[in-house]
């Protein structure tokens, strides 16, 4: 698929002399990689060019530095937790409090990631400091924030989340937790994930890109974390479906997770192990989806995919399951296709209608891109955030 003539628009972001200083709370952090840890490092990496004294607060980690300062950003690798269970929380909430009572100088807003143990301990602090404080949900439905909270049987922090003074929603599903949960409508703003439209971008000669990463002409991308949440056993039942219509497609999955073992041998079973590549972890995900032609997203839960958001900004036809996020993002039969999360045929059916129409991909490649970077670029995410924070310390531009 050849680039759109649309190009991003340059970042503007407004620039005061005095910007308020952003404490960040997140368990993991670069090098630790996943979409929450991709998301906190471009937003913080955003306000530090504009202007923001950013300190990102999180776990320790073997082999890396307790203290750096990388690309604006200060890097506090001091929290710590011991044992499972409550004794973990107990333990890493109390090493959140300590932490974020000694880091607070100098900073004039919160900013925890997930709504879980860091959103806590920075409401706690937020209650007895005044310093405003908000939080980000991650994901919604069977793997979302709240069903954690559920499941660790953490709900009774409810109330003390709810003294949040903003909580940021990413998606209509997680927006409507928040309401069925009590938080009330003035507390939440809609915010979604950001992407790099220009490091995620179509290739300039796709048949280049293919041959330089050894990609057959038919190729579907999916690129994550290989977790039974994003339900790769199910594609792995539409692709027996696929191969069979069109015996030259070849799936990649790129990533590592729990369930890689399981996938690997339900290939074996299935016969499918000359159309199936497992490639692990990659440095390069802007090469493997630019030689890519479809990409897959079959999640059974989803917050705001950072991978889908990189394959729509990279100008690919999209295929995900109807549920969270995957709705925001995409607008079936005009920015991507939707099936029904576990529909196996429906799966089948729209890979194959991709595999067999060019023009069909090109058109829903092509608004993708255009979607994506007029709602979803990093540079408008970054405005977001930096409004949010003027308003609550009062900075209003």
């Amino acid at each position: 698929m050849t680039a759109p003539t649309l190009r991003p628009r340059p970042s503007a972001p407004f620039r005061r002399e005095s910007v308020p200083g952003v404490l960040m709370v997140s368990a993991h952090f670069p090098p630790t990689i996943g979409g929450t840890e991709r998301q906190a490092r471009a937003l913080a990496a955003g306000l530090a060019v504009a202007g923001h004294r950013v300190t990102v607060l999180t776990l320790a980690r073997p082999g890396a530095p307790i203290r750096e300062l990388r690309d604006g950003i200060a890097v506090e690798r001091a929290l710590t937790g011991r044992g499972r269970g409550i004794v973990y929380a107990m333990t890493y909430g109390m090493s959140l409090l300590r932490h974020l009572r000694r880091l607070r100088p100098g900073h004039a807003v919160l900013h925890a990631y997930h709504l879980y143990l860091e959103a806590m301990a920075a409401a706690y602090v937020s209650l007895r400091s005044g310093l405003p404080a908000i939080a980000k949900v991650a994901c919604g439905g069977l793997d979302g924030d709240f069903a954690r909270l559920k499941r660790t049987r953490l709900t009774p922090s409810l109330p003390l989340l709810r003294r949040l003074s903003r909580v940021v929603a990413i998606s209509t599903e997680t927006e409507a937790e928040l309401l069925a949960h009590g938080f009330t409508a003035d507390r939440i703003v809609r915010i979604p994930n950001g992407v790099d439209p220009v490091r995620f971008a179509p290739a300039p000669d796709p048949e280049g890109a293919r041959r330089q990463v050894g990609f057959d002409a038919e190729t579907v991308l999916f690129l994550g974390r290989l977790d039974a949440q994003k339900g790769l056993d199910v594609a792995l039942d539409a692709w027996v479906q696929v191969t069979a219509r069109r015996p030259t497609a070849h799936l990649i999955l790129a990533g590592d997770g729990p369930a890689r073992t399981g996938l690997e041998e339900k290939v074996r079973g299935l016969g499918l192990a000359d159309r199936v590549s497992f490639l692990g972890v990659r440095p390069d995900p802007e090469r493997l989806l630019q030689a890519s032609q479809i990409f897959i997203l079959p999640s059974r839960s989803e917050g705001m995919s950072n991978a889908l958001l990189e394959a729509m900004a990279t100008g690919l036809a999209c295929v995900a399951s109807r549920i969270g996020g995957n709705c925001d993002l995409l607008e079936d039969g005009r920015t991507g296709l939707l099936t029904p999360p576990g529909d196996v045929e429906t799966l089948a059916d729209s890979l194959c209608a991709l595999l067999e129409d060019g023009s069909l991909r090109n058109r829903l490649g092509t608004a993708a891109r255009a979607a994506a970077i007029e709602r979803y670029g990093m540079d408008h995410v970054v405005r977001e955030y930096m409004e949010l924070y003027a308003t609550l310390t009062g900075d209003t531009p």
